[in-house]
């Protein structure tokens, strides 16, 4: 038997299960959206499968478990929201990388003309015109090199079945995917050879890694808040991620640099955080504590003494103004 606090989580974990089958939905059915909006989701993805089969064992719920090789992917997998803890050199050094993965992948399989003219080596998303993920992010993102092997998606989807039957666990008949806006919305991507031919003007390691913020930042505020018609948790769950690890990633780029971009950090709180990775509300809310009606269940009134709304806001704004800066920088 669960007790309140439990429960409290339990939706929480069902509301990510709502939004990975929403993806699935998305990809089956939407007609006005052409990008890699499932693969720059891959870390909350991860997110939500290493942390609710974690979640059942401990409690008692029954649920799918992993076997060995996912149980490693899914770990790693998760890791993937956590690349702006790395310091500012190591991300960078990853970045490059991967860039030169692709670089040299495109360039092998292009016709001599395009080695000439200029070929496609990073493909960028948009939404409604805002740049909102790159290959380059999404090849970060996974535990392995996604190029150069014809049995990738055969390996994916084997290790995604196990997402489909976690999520499947928490939903039932009365329960719907969450709704989504393909009518008033463009989700679409474009091809570019970087640096030559690309819409940065900062043509440069620096110029990429804030092009990869600014991408990151927006397929929360972007993509996912106005794709999405409902207000659901993961309008906030998944921004607060990133704006938690680029409040310090941004100080270690600003030495590196000797830049200054700013970003108001008096939402950044550790405790929070743990809550949103993973489904540990007992750390924060007592059974009295619960606010059954609230979209995140009185976390944001707990640690912030703010409602959900006034507090998205507040951290809609501070990823905003970053936003700003960087988009006034490299374009």
């Amino acid at each position: 038997m669960l007790n309140k606090v439990q429960k409290a989580a339990y939706e929480l974990i069902q509301s990510d299960a709502r939004f990975i089958y929403a993806l699935v939905d998305i990809y089956n059915n939407a007609q006005n959206i052409n990008s890699n909006y499932i693969m720059m989701c891959q870390p909350y993805i991860g997110i939500f499968a290493d942390g609710a089969e974690q979640w059942c064992r401990k409690v008692g719920v029954e649920a799918p478990s992993f076997n060995n090789e996912e149980k490693g992917y899914y770990v790693k997998l998760r890791q993937a929201h956590k690349l702006f803890e790395m310091s500012y050199k190591e991300y960078e050094t990853f970045l490059v990388k991967k860039f030169q993965e692709s670089d040299e992948h495109f360039y092998r399989i292009c016709s001599w003309r395009e080695k000439v003219v200029g070929y496609y080596n990073v493909g960028v998303d948009e939404c409604n015109g805002e740049v909102c993920g790159n290959t380059i992010l999404c090849a970060m993102y996974m535990p392995f090199n996604i190029l150069d092997n014809d049995k990738i998606g055969l390996k994916l989807k084997k290790l995604s079945s196990i997402v489909g039957k976690l999520a499947a666990n928490f939903l039932n008949t009365d329960l719907t995917t969450f709704s989504y806006d393909d009518e008033n919305n463009i989700v679409k991507y474009h091809d570019y050879h970087f640096y030559k031919k690309s819409p940065l003007k900062l043509k440069n390691n620096i110029g990429f890694v804030l092009f990869c913020i600014l991408c990151s930042i927006n397929y929360v505020i972007e993509f996912i808040d106005k794709y999405f018609v409902e207000e659901i948790p993961q309008k906030f769950k998944y921004a607060y991620l990133q704006y938690y690890y680029i409040c310090d990633f941004l100080d270690e780029l600003n030495v590196v640099n000797k830049t200054n971009y700013y970003i108001d950090k008096s939402l950044q709180d550790r405790l929070l955080r743990n809550c949103f990775a993973h489904y540990g509300l007992g750390q924060l809310l007592k059974e009295n504590e619960i606010v059954d009606k609230d979209i995140l269940k009185g976390l944001t009134e707990k640690v912030f003494n703010m409602d959900y709304f006034s507090c998205k806001n507040l951290l809609y704004k501070c990823l905003g103004d970053l936003k700003s800066q960087i988009e006034e920088q490299i374009f």
